[in-house]
């Protein structure tokens, strides 16, 4: 179930990922926690991934093991440490583009005032990871803003 997301290797670097052999998506919490627990999208989200690079943030290190412990707060059916272990688990199998200062600085630079914070910081994570293939994500007001940013929304699924 897991295996579906793939780490890149160091042959996949983001210079040359327009021409590898392997699509390259961005993926935000929305759609990774998909991955880590089963919901409505999640069957549509493994399929659509296959065999796919997948980028993300290394905010997501903070944001699924939150994720994760909110959903088994209020879920009586998710019991956290299986569902952190798969979260977890999803985290291993993602490349993370690293969080510094200066994308900080770019998300903050956003001028989309309603864009929350984490999301401004994974749009412009996504922009430093060009060139993708497209932005994988649950998030209406997230999708809008990458789409203004020039990259391809999708959420497998939903859309």
């Amino acid at each position: 179930m897991l295996a579906l997301i793939r780490k890149p290797g160091p042959e996949r670097s983001k210079k040359y990922a327009a021409i590898a052999e392997m699509p390259l998506f961005y993926t935000d919490a929305s759609a990774l926690m998909k991955m880590a627990r089963k919901e409505e999208e999640s069957a549509a989200l493994r399929a659509f991934l296959g065999d796919a690079d997948v980028i993300g943030s290394e905010l997501l290190l903070t944001e699924l093991p939150r994720a994760a412990r909110r959903i088994a707060a209020t879920d009586s059916e998710s019991q956290l440490e299986p569902l952190l272990e798969r979260t977890y688990e999803v985290l291993e199998k993602v490349a993370l583009q690293p969080l510094e200062s200066h994308l900080l600085i770019g998300a903050g630079a956003l001028t989309e005032p309603a864009l929350r914070a984490l999301d401004a910081i994974h749009v412009i994570s996504a922009v430093a990871a060009r060139p993708i293939d497209a932005f994988v994500t649950y998030d209406k007001r997230q999708a809008a803003v990458a789409r203004l940013a020039g990259f391809r929304t999708l959420a497998p699924g939903a859309d």
